[in-house]
């Protein structure tokens, strides 16, 4: 596996790309060059371009969640790029709006995006490529572990609380041997 950060708040030293609050990885798993997460922007763009990293060679794109500092960037990759497959939670590109009802979610609705891309929505985990797994929705199993409303978000023609119940992640599983020891 091979991982790039194209974006995120923070620039190396005497490299010169470009940071902003949001994300995007560049990943490459055996074919599969996929991209998680867009960035807040098109930086990405940009970056991109001064690492040397095609992004009309991206084959998947993953979203982690719905809002802008993640999305942002989907509008500017897709003046280029069309027709590949993005994976995401079915909530992802919902109307989403912070404590002060500013607007916090993607540029682009489920309904723009379908005519670019292959919409893969999903709240089951997904497998992205050989080693990669994208995990969908990921439930709160334990009482230290509320969700706390960020915003709100529409969902289900309901404008109710944004808990993130949207947010997932991507996992890498190596071929390294974990041995767990149960506990008596």
């Amino acid at each position: 596996m091979k991982l790039k950060v194209l974006e995120d708040n923070n620039t190396f030293i005497d490299e010169y790309y470009l940071g902003e609050p949001g994300v995007s990885y560049y990943i490459e798993d055996g074919v599969e060059k996929i991209l998680f997460d867009t960035g807040y922007s098109s930086v990405i763009l940009e970056n991109a371009s001064k690492m040397n990293i095609d992004l009309n060679k991206i084959n998947k794109l993953v979203i982690s969640h719905g809002h802008d500092d993640h999305t942002g960037g989907l509008k500017y990759f897709f003046e280029k790029k069309r027709n590949i497959e993005l994976i995401a939670h079915p909530d992802c590109f919902n109307y989403k709006e912070d404590g002060t009802g500013l607007y916090i979610g993607s540029p682009l609705s489920k309904e723009e995006l379908s005519k670019v891309c292959k919409l893969n929505l999903s709240k089951m985990p997904i497998q992205v490529s050989d080693n990669i797994i994208y995990l969908g929705e990921i439930p709160t199993v334990n009482d230290f572990e509320p969700r706390y409303s960020i915003g709100k978000s529409d969902i289900d023609e309901k404008r109710i609380d944004d808990t993130l119940k949207d947010d997932s992640a991507i996992v890498y599983k190596s071929g390294a041997i974990c041995y767990n020891r149960m506990l008596s």
